[in-house]
């Protein structure tokens, strides 16, 4: 079994995980007030903090470094791309 993983995938991958997680976080807000359902919106901000947060952050560094030191085609698109996740979590906080 010859699985090949590329670097527009990995890309793919890291901005999916970062707008799921926001998409959760959203939805998890609704359940803010009740006390049935409030392990939804705990779940929801928990998974946002301590793993969507970080794992997204460090795949955009990676990803953009490995971007610009080995791509030898669209090395900027490449770059960019990679860091959509960061500049979208720095314009979701000063909006």
């Amino acid at each position: 079994m010859n699985i090949r993983i590329t670097q527009k995938q990995l890309i793919i991958a890291n901005i999916v995980l970062f707008a799921l997680s926001y998409l959760f976080l959203e939805y998890s807000k609704m359940f803010r007030m009740s006390k049935e359902k409030h392990w939804i919106y705990s779940s929801g901000h928990n998974w946002w903090i301590m793993i969507a947060v970080p794992l997204t952050f460090l795949g955009s560094l990676i990803l953009g470094t490995y971007s610009l030191w080995k791509t030898k085609e669209h090395k900027f698109l490449y770059f960019i791309s990679s860091l959509i996740p960061l500049i979208t979590f720095i314009i979701l906080i000063y909006n």
